[in-house]
């Protein structure tokens, strides 16, 4: 087999990843198939507290409807459907059995998709956490994305995959991810589409089982937190309305952010990390990863 090089960029965002894990001694390697292997040995079960029995329970269960329904499912797959139901079996179930072979949920870096990154609409903030340091942050630049000339299940497919992409793990499944919308240079004529509002809005809250828990916006216009009131907060279950925190300033993103969050942050909101170098190390990293996944599948 031909010796892979690992891009320059690749091993500059392992590097970075890699780092912020040991500093911060959070986003543990430990894989979802653990668990699901831990779920099939009944001698522990007894001895386990109620939660974790449950959610044993509920995984086994999924993994035996699987058999039964005669289909493919990853462990990963099935562990971020019962994650995001809270381990309810007869949530979690419907909706695995209808959205398991959803193309979002298997989406690659290419064609289409690797030329949307290149637009930087969104993307992962490597190593930057939520104050309480369980959430990774995604930055969201909606101006970047004209509904009458681009598509906007491209831009849906950029955003599954991103969360995708932070739900490798048990720790990032259980902990879900939170959003920075950055509205600058945003505009009503030019951004908005009610019919891809509305398409965004309900991809946002579950076309993949990514648990979405806190969106920050900020540099909306003045005239944005009533637009948001009387339209796409309507958009939204009241639940995850509930997610939503309109900043008056940038700056209060130190709020809701970890300390040091400065240093992780993208010019576009007026900081020192260029944008275009993330999502050049982003790209080349997962294309990496997937063409190893491939030369083994193979």
């Amino acid at each position: 087999m031909p010796k892979i090089m690992i891009p320059k960029a690749a091993r500059a965002l392992m590097q970075r990843e890699n780092n912020s894990l040991d500093k911060d001694k959070v986003g543990s390697s430990i894989k979802p198939d653990s668990i699901l292997s831990d779920s099939s040995h009944s001698q522990d079960s007894t001895s386990a507290d109620p939660q974790t029995r449950k959610e044993h329970k509920c995984i086994r269960k999924l993994k035996e409807e699987c058999h039964l329904a005669n289909i493919a499912v990853s462990d990963n797959v099935i562990f971020r459907f019962a994650c995001f139901y809270n381990f309810n079996f007869d949530k979690a179930r419907p909706a695995m059995l209808e959205k398991f072979d959803d193309p979002h949920l298997h989406l690659r870096m290419e064609d289409q998709l690797y030329e949307q990154f290149q637009k930087k609409v969104m993307f992962p903030l490597p190593g930057l956490r939520t104050k309480n340091m369980k959430h990774e942050v995604l930055y969201f630049r909606p101006s970047r994305h004209l509904p009458t000339k681009m598509d906007t299940d491209l831009c849906i497919r950029n955003m599954t995959y991103v969360f995708n992409s932070m739900s490798l793990t048990e720790e990032q499944c259980r902990n879900g991810i939170a959003f920075i919308s950055d509205f600058n240079h945003w505009t009503f004529s030019k951004n908005v589409s009610i019919a891809d509002s509305h398409k965004f809005s309900m991809a946002l809250q579950g076309q993949v089982p990514t648990k979405v828990e806190k969106i920050l916006i900020v540099n909306a216009p003045s005239w944005f937190p009533k637009l948001y009131r009387h339209f796409f907060k309507k958009m939204l279950s009241k639940s995850f309305a509930k997610r939503v925190h309109i900043l008056k300033h940038p700056q209060q993103l130190q709020d809701h952010l970890m300390d040091g969050c400065e240093k992780y942050l993208p010019v576009e909101l007026g900081y020192s990390v260029d944008s275009t170098e993330i999502v050049e190390d982003f790209v080349d990293f997962k294309r990496y990863t997937e063409s190893i996944h491939s030369m083994r599948a193979s």
